[in-house]
């Protein structure tokens, strides 16, 4: 022993003595930082519960004022003349919304969707997002009458190793007529890590990239280095019924793809109640990252080529019309004007996209507030005389370009704000016989209005 006997207890004394008040201190560290992590928890639990205390007032107080505002508007509403408020009345019952099948339709798009991740994830065909439902349906002004038809737009991104690019008309111009999408391949070897076993397609030879690996897109759906529009629907068409069965709703609904060229057409049928859902998907390649899309949607012209992808609008227009919602009031009866006109305008000459741009123009330059349910007739005949003006003037600026009054909200490209505005109704300086068709046409539409507001 290096130490007598007698002298060691001495020695582990001295020893405990030194390390009790190391650990007596580091315990004690300890305790503290405890009682600190607690008192932040705590306080994180209170600064939560403040928060979350404020934003409820300020949500009962905004609740209270909008309520406060329409009691005064449903007020103002009761002290109309007693026939003026019949007819509105009767008019605002004939036009009400149906009620739809919207949410059930998103969801049922997000799982195709989602499955055909899954299905296409070790393959090279377009990467499908999250759908967006556009139209009619989807924004609330269905006429009554007419079947309803859920339309959702498919954005597409390029799948790993390539890229798409957009060719949008000329250059400087804002709006397209033969829009198309350009696929180039990506080289991929110094990025092979990331992207797993996969083989540069710039980089290989065609024998290995056959053995080894999918085709490209540029050998699956497009044409002469073009994304095909119908290559792509026909792939999606073929595809969804074997994806479908995979989805939570199958056991539930029949699905049954109806013939199309540029869009999937859809029939769903409930297997006990027998309803019925139509539904079609549009694909699309946004424009940049703004609210326009190059979509698979036929163009105006009639004959669309494979390879052409128009301007599509849609999915701006619903972000308009959700801001407009947002800031009118939940009695507002801008979707009820617009449901009236889409329901009496076929036949008259003017389509639902000229009444559309008359009607949008004119929830930019009025107050919003105005369009309570009280003053649906007045707003009837504001769009009547808007249009009248833009018929006498033969002027009706396209509602997205160069138009300073939209709000920031509308996400669009710079040359759209920057343009000069576009005249839809240039055609009736040209053509006299047009002009005078136009104002004929009209005094259709204005009789129709006043014959709907009195059957």
């Amino acid at each position: 022993m290096l130490f007598p006997l007698p002298q060691s207890w001495k020695i582990w004394l001295w020893m405990g003595l030194l390390v009790l008040p190391c650990r007596i201190m580091c315990q004690l560290q300890k305790w503290n930082q405890c009682d600190q992590r607690e008192e932040e928890v705590e306080s994180e639990h209170e600064e939560e519960e403040r928060v979350e205390k404020e934003e409820q007032e300020t949500e009962e107080e905004k609740v209270e004022q909008e309520n406060k505002e329409e009691g005064e508007g449903d007020k103002d509403f009761n002290e109309l003349h007693p026939f003026t408020r019949w007819i509105t009345e009767c008019a605002l019952v004939k036009v009400q919304g149906r009620v739809n099948r919207c949410q059930l339709v998103e969801e049922m798009m997000s799982d195709i969707v989602e499955a055909f991740t899954s299905l296409c994830s070790d393959s090279f065909f377009p990467v499908l997002m999250p759908a967006v439902g556009v139209g009619s349906a989807f924004e609330g002004w269905t006429p009554p009458e007419e079947d309803t038809v859920y339309r959702l737009l498919v954005p597409m991104q390029a799948p790993r190793g390539h890229i798409f690019l957009p060719e949008v008309g000329t250059k400087g111009k804002a709006l397209a007529r033969n829009s198309r999408i350009r696929v180039e391949l990506l080289c991929m070897c110094k990025v092979r890590k990331l992207v797993g076993d996969m083989l540069c397609f710039q980089h290989n030879p065609e024998d290995k990239l056959h053995k080894n690996q999918q085709p490209s897109l540029l050998h699956t759906l497009c044409t002469d280095s073009y994304l095909d529009v119908q290559k792509t629907v026909t792939w999606f068409n073929v595809e969804v019924p074997t994806v479908w069965t995979v989805t939570r709703h199958a056991h539930v609904y029949d699905l049954k793809v109806l013939p199309s060229s540029r869009s999937c057409k859809l029939q769903l049928k409930n297997t006990s109640s027998g309803e019925k859902l139509l539904v079609e998907l549009l694909f699309g390649v946004q424009q940049g990252y703004s609210d326009i899309f190059l979509s698979s949607q036929n163009s105006e012209a009639g004959f669309t080529p494979s390879t052409v992808w128009p301007q599509s609008f849609a999915v701006a227009e619903k972000r308009f019309l959700q801001y407009v919602a947002r800031n009118a009031g939940r009695k507002s009866c801008h979707l009820s004007c617009l449901r009236l006109f889409a329901h009496i305008q076929v036949g008259t000459g003017f389509s639902i996209h000229t009444i559309r741009t008359v009607f949008f123009h004119l929830l930019t330059t009025t107050d919003l507030e105005n369009w309570h349910r009280r003053n649906f007739i007045n707003q009837l005949e504001n769009i009547l005389q808007h249009l009248q003006c833009c018929l006498k003037e033969k002027r009706l600026h396209h509602f997205f370009l160069g138009n300073q009054k939209l709000p920031k909200e509308i996400v669009l490209p710079h040359t759209f704000r920057a343009a000069r505005p576009l005249n839809l109704f240039q055609h009736l300086e040209q053509d006299t016989d047009a002009y005078c068709q136009a104002l004929s046409d009209f005094e259709v539409l204005r009789d129709l209005v006043w014959l709907q507001l009195k059957c």
